[in-house]
């Protein structure tokens, strides 16, 4: 098996913000549910979800209008941006990956994002991480509402479809249980779980993940750099 393209998720799989958006996400389950989110919930229905999706999993199907979603939505993104943004360590692209994004490009791999963030993150991780230099942004999917969400395959379906990639021939990476299971719905032939961010073992029992990586560097995807790309 060659690999000709690889499609990336972006949180916990480009950059390692789960902290922020688990305090976000912590903040607002208390605001509008008055309790506590536990660790379960974040992995199994925050993580790799859209955020209408999560609430309307919070305050029920149906129970919001459009605007309202939208409005919940904006709030939650631009407090675990501006809390981001602050962490100097963290807010930055993983380890390794700028080098194995280049190492991509040098081998005419053809790559792009499939994302459950709103445009406003995209256009924050753009700006921020200088993504253009990797990624076509027209091509780039994310949350436009008109997808179900992870773990249904539309995201990585539609990801694959506009770069012209093959799912025999695509690579995704994932660092969240609904990611792997939609990379394994939309039949991708290789797919990592990165778990630098993540929990390890919740990736693994999936039993979809044909390789595990912490991050980047040359320890955990030179194997794959060797064997699987052209």
């Amino acid at each position: 098996m060659k690999i000709k393209n690889v499609i990336f998720d972006c949180n916990g799989t480009m950059i390692f913000d789960g902290k922020y958006h688990d305090i976000a996400w912590r903040m607002y389950v208390s605001k509008l549910a008055g309790r506590e989110l536990t660790k379960e919930e974040f992995q199994h229905q925050i993580l790799g979800h859209t955020n209408r999706d999560i609430f309307e999993w919070l305050l029920g199907k149906g129970t919001l209008s459009e605007e309202k979603i939208m409005q919940l939505t904006e709030e939650k993104e631009a407090l675990y941006r501006s809390m981001y943004q602050e962490d100097q360590e963290a807010s930055r692209l993983v380890r390794g990956l700028p080098e194995f994004l280049d190492e991509l490009q040098r081998r005419n791999i053809k790559c792009n994002i499939a994302t459950a963030s709103c445009l406003s993150n995209v256009d924050f991780y753009f700006e921020r991480f200088g993504l253009e230099k990797w990624f076509d942004k027209s091509k780039l999917v994310y949350d436009d509402g008109t997808m179900r969400a992870k773990p249904a395959p539309d995201m990585y379906v539609r990801a694959m479809e506009r770069i012209g990639a093959e799912p025999s021939e695509t690579m995704v990476i994932e660092d969240s249980p609904s990611g792997v299971k939609a990379a394994a719905a939309a039949n991708a032939a290789c797919i990592v779980g990165i778990y630098g961010d993540s929990d390890k073992k919740l990736l693994q029992d999936t039993g979809v993940c044909d390789y595990l990586i912490e991050d980047y560097t040359r320890n955990y995807v030179g194997y794959i750099e060797r064997n699987l790309l052209e």
